[in-house]
């Protein structure tokens, strides 16, 4: 006799699963066209790269790859639940297939096969939703993540799941199954229920019965997936699919010039982009995103979970209603640093900033209710060209020489153009950074120049607070005085003023080959054309500045400057390179106080205290204020120091 078993067995009437079948799907393809309608109301979308999209789509659905499931308790359990339902629903594929064709492909060995693979993984699936209630009501209890759904859909699950295995033991006793050994777990549970002594007529009646509720649940569950957050399961890699390929923090790009500046930022949902409607129903509120967040941890109104998950509910009421205000507060959008942390850690690649800075563009375009002190940054730039709104006349500096800079108005031409930046030419503590680089190139005899009183704001914090049109005019008149002279490089110790020549002026004529002083340093030092001759007897514990490290990938560069300076001992923070902690500065919070109950960059300071280094070490501008001021708040025997001071002390 050949290997099968009887479809159906024991149901005289299969009409009802086609009707409860045909109600499902209904249910089920009108969701889906409501989720899509929603994403085709918001801007067009590009993207190319389609091999590697497809690659990267792939690797992150069928390996589970650590990109997207870093743990590797998550990535079994969640491997256990999609092959679970993978191998599953293969199964009833092949079974309708003989059922409704009479094509003979549940005999013989194929049958015994599918059989040993149904039960199988069948059961990894169970294991694996075992696992996730587990991890979320037992192992981190956190009430607040709970929700109705998440519970609804774990019982449902395993209830589907725990019914079809009990209805195969059923099956199994009735029927004493010749081939009952390639069903290993149906087979428990039919020695489970010859342990209970139910007799064969009353196995019968049971499994007629659960027979129709476990039909009724899983077609339920079919119908339930577009409203719940299974539908993650279509949503989360389409995600990744469309994910950008741009730098982390990366803007949604603005036309140049700008001809509508009402008409950029996002005040309604409808100006969003597709993907990033696409977004809210991809996000499966695991919580990375918040953990870590500087403004979270500081108290501040900000979560990015939130901020996806509030946009969701109003995406899912029909409303044209402003999103500002009703649904994230104002509070909220000035919080974020915009330092990336949240979309690095995000397994399905949303991207947090490009959201909260297109609000931030709808408030800046409207000059709709801007914080005092933003407006009057917004003033003194675009008055004085730079934050301050100090004369040009006060950026003096001099060589070791107690001679003025070269200025390159008078040199015409150099090979090194240093970018001084607004924090290095007006703010004291920047302005000894600016002087240990300006004695560093004289020793090391490096052709350079600046720009002087000509070098205005190069508008990093005006375009990530919003206001595309000062970025913009800041923007061209910076590359309209750039191309009028010759230089090989530019050179600047400011990340932000490095990532905007760098990534962001090339829109606008400006193609330069930019360098980061840490890098510069590292090539000096290699090429020994300085040499470090003095021992700094020091431990220090290097910051990762966010715009340099998760934006720009410099992470080596700093560091081999350090261990390159005789003496000194580098310890590294628990939070480093990529997932290094922001000192609380960026996307414009410098010129902002603080919104929650502690302070970024005081948290930070706590954080590199615990390494009981002597120096803490930045390269960048911004970190450097903002640390300073922290460390002298703690009363400890800690400095601050940007790495040029360092190597220049060493000289």
């Amino acid at each position: 006799m050949e290997a099968t078993r009887q479809l159906y067995w024991n149901i005289d009437e299969k009409s009802t699963m086609y009707i409860f079948a045909l109600i499902a799907f209904l249910i089920f393809i009108i969701g889906i066209i409501k989720k899509v309608r929603n994403w085709q109301q918001g801007r067009p979308i590009r993207y190319d790269n389609l091999l590697l999209r497809f690659k990267t789509f792939f690797s992150a659905v069928f390996k589970h790859d650590e990109d997207v499931f870093r743990a590797p308790y998550r990535r079994f359990m969640h491997l256990g639940i999609f092959y679970g339902f993978i191998i599953l629903t293969f199964g009833t594929v092949v079974i309708a297939i003989q059922d409704h064709f009479g094509i003979p492909v549940f005999y013989g060995k194929k049958y015994l096969v599918l059989s040993l693979l149904l039960d199988l993984f069948g059961l990894m699936a169970m294991i694996g939703i075992v696992m996730a209630a587990y991890k979320r009501y037992i192992h981190i209890r956190d009430s607040e993540n709970d929700t109705y759904d998440d519970a609804v859909v774990l019982i449902l699950v395993f209830s589907i799941l725990f019914s079809g295995f009990v209805l195969e033991g059923l099956r199994i006793y009735s029927t004493d199954d010749p081939w009952a050994w390639w069903s290993p777990v149906g087979l428990l549970f039919s020695k489970i229920t010859q342990v209970i002594g139910l007799s064969a007529r009353s196995a019968s009646v049971v499994h007629a019965s659960l027979w129709y509720l476990h039909m009724f649940l899983t077609f339920g569950l079919i119908a339930y997936i577009p409203y719940s957050k299974l539908f993650h399961m279509l949503s989360s890699p389409l995600s990744i699919f469309l994910r950008s390929y741009s730098q982390i923090g990366a803007l949604t790009p603005v036309d140049f010039p700008l001809t509508e500046f009402n008409n950029i930022g996002a005040g309604h949902l409808k100006e969003f982009s597709k993907k990033q409607l696409l977004e809210l129903d991809a996000c499966i509120s695991c919580l990375r995103c918040q953990k870590g967040c500087p403004a979270n941890m500081s108290g501040a109104p900000l979560t990015p979970r939130d901020v996806i998950q509030d946009l969701k509910k109003h995406a899912g009421k029909k409303n044209k209603d402003p999103i500002i205000d009703r649904v994230i507060s104002r509070e909220t959008l000035w919080s974020c640093t915009t330092c990336g942390l949240c979309e690095i850690k995000c397994p399905i690649y949303i991207e947090h900033v490009k959201r909260i800075v297109d609000m931030r563009r709808s408030l800046a375009a409207y000059d709709q209710g801007l914080p005092p002190e933003v407006q009057k940054i917004f003033n003194n730039i675009s008055e004085s060209g730079n934050p301050w709104g100090k004369p040009k006349e006060s950026m003096v500096f001099y060589s070791s020489e107690n001679s003025p800079v070269p200025v390159l108005s008078e040199e015409k031409e150099t090979d090194i153009l240093y970018w001084v930046g607004c924090f290095g030419s007006y703010e004291s503590r920047n302005q000894k950074v600016s002087q240990a680089m300006f004695n560093i190139l004289e020793k090391a005899g490096v052709n350079y120049a600046i720009l002087g009183e000509e070098e205005n704001c190069c508008g990093d914090s005006v375009r990530r607070l919003g206001n595309e049109k000062l970025f913009q005019n800041l923007a061209f008149k910076n590359v309209e005085t750039l191309n009028r002279y010759k230089f090989k490089t530019i050179l600047t110790h400011c990340p932000h003023c490095y990532n905007t020549l760098k990534n962001d002026y090339p829109q606008f004529g400006g193609h330069y080959h930019v360098m980061h002083h840490s890098e510069y340093l590292l090539e000096l030092i290699k090429s020994e054309k300085i040499t470090l001759k003095g021992s700094v007897n020091s431990k220090v514990t290097l910051h990762d500045p966010c715009y340099l490290g998760r934006y720009n990938s410099i992470y080596d560069a700093p560091r081999e400057v350090l261990n390159s300076v005789p003496g000194l001992e580098m310890i590294e923070m628990r939070n480093n390179r990529t997932y290094a902690f922001c000192c609380g500065a960026g996307g414009g919070r410098v010129w902002l106080g603080d919104y929650g109950k502690k302070s970024v960059h005081g948290i930070l300071v706590r954080k590199a205290m615990k390494t009981e280094a002597d120096i803490l070490a930045s390269a960048c501008s911004l970190c450097l204020t903002t640390l300073s001021g922290a460390i002298s708040g703690h009363n400890g025997d800690m400095q601050s120091m940007d790495i040029a001071e360092i190597v220049n002390s060493a000289l």
